[in-house]
């Protein structure tokens, strides 16, 4: 069993950390050392997570309120098990039940055992985290005077969503191999005394339940692991944004950028590999809003709260190897299809 880091062990270290930069950057400044592009580099990461932050947090407080106050029953109810209405349901939902990609697996795979279609619960799997009411503020907000991107987000992530329910309906036998044996167990590196970061709060917590105030305490307990948990994330992907772009030459990026459908490659790549949560990735997108072509943004925007690492690794902990594959194949192929084909029109 791994042990979970505490809060304070964090801070702790975070601490070290900055005394070590802090004296590491007197040095370099009394020998004459040009650190102009170390300065660029912090400029660049500390606006990223200045402006990121904020919606992440309000993310992770509305996601957390659901986890404690919302049965999941109430949300499996909500879903029909026909598909026509059942697609329509799966699309909108998220507006409704605001929950980022960070937990929307175990939600879609609570769905399935309950009895709600495969397709229509992958379809709101892949639309939730994109219409989500945080995360489209979060998209008007990094790129303010630029509302059609919001709406080309929202507009391909549902289409795309749809895209893979309808196709997934064809591989209608194959669903009663699929595996759901997880049932939301909380996970061995959660420490004993805030195991509500899974949905198994409303079986190990019930003592909770005879009380506003704890329910409260339980949902801050569960924002605060959440934070922690995905604010990594943010942090390794505005890092590594930085990074590129103090690194890597301005003209790299341009010749990158006129070759659309590569540079759509590698911003869907960089989405799948900096995981940042769907409530705050706009701002590391924009970072990237003078150096790629518009679709490559459009890409890391739509692709990104779709499928990166740690869902890759929660379908995987829930679903058969086959179905997962299977699937993350049918969605990066409909994202690089959909948004290059469209913002050949559009744009």
């Amino acid at each position: 069993m791994i042990k979970k880091i505490s809060i304070s062990t964090i801070f702790t270290g975070g601490l070290i950390l900055l005394a070590g930069g802090y004296l590491l950057f007197s040095i370099f400044k009394s020998v004459n050392v040009d650190l102009t592009n170390l300065i660029v580099l912090n400029t660049v990461f500390t606006s990223i997570l200045m402006q990121a932050f904020p919606f992440m947090l309000i993310g992770v407080l509305v996601s957390s309120a659901m986890h404690v106050f919302v049965p999941d029953e109430w949300i499996v109810k909500i879903f029909p098990t026909k598909y026509g209405i059942g697609f329509l349901t799966a699309m909108f939902a998220g507006a409704l039940f605001p929950v980022c990609e960070c937990a929307i697996v175990p939600v879609m795979s609570r769905l399935v055992k309950k009895g709600v279609p495969v397709p229509i619960a992958i379809t709101f799997m892949l639309s939730a985290p994109i219409i989500n009411p945080i995360v489209i503020m979060s998209t008007l907000y990094a790129f303010p005077g630029q509302p059609e991107i919001t709406l080309f987000r929202v507009g391909f992530g549902l289409i795309i969503a749809l895209a893979v329910g309808l196709i997934m309906m064809l591989y209608r036998n194959d669903f009663s191999t699929i595996s759901t044996d997880y049932d939301y167990q909380c996970h061995n590196d959660h420490n004993s005394s805030i195991n509500h970061s899974c949905t198994c709060h409303h079986h190990s917590h019930n003592h909770y339940n005879n009380s506003i105030l704890m329910k409260f305490r339980t949902m801050f307990l569960h924002a605060g692991d959440e934070f922690f948990n995905v604010g990594k994330y943010l942090v390794i992907g505005a890092l590594t944004t930085s990074l590129i772009q103090i690194l890597i030459p301005k003209k790299v990026f341009v010749e990158l950028g006129s070759k659309s459908g590569f540079s759509l490659i590698l911003m869907m790549l960089m989405a799948f590999l900096f995981s940042a949560c769907s409530t705050s990735d706009a701002f590391i997108a924009r970072s990237f809003i003078n150096k790629f072509s518009m679709s490559s943004i459009l890409g890391f925007l739509v692709f990104g709260p779709m499928m990166d690492v740690k869902n890759l690794l929660m379908l995987l902990a829930n679903f058969k190897k086959s179905f997962v594959i299977r699937l993350v194949l049918l969605i990066t192929i409909l994202n690089f299809l959909f948004i290059s084909f469209f913002t050949i029109i559009f744009l």
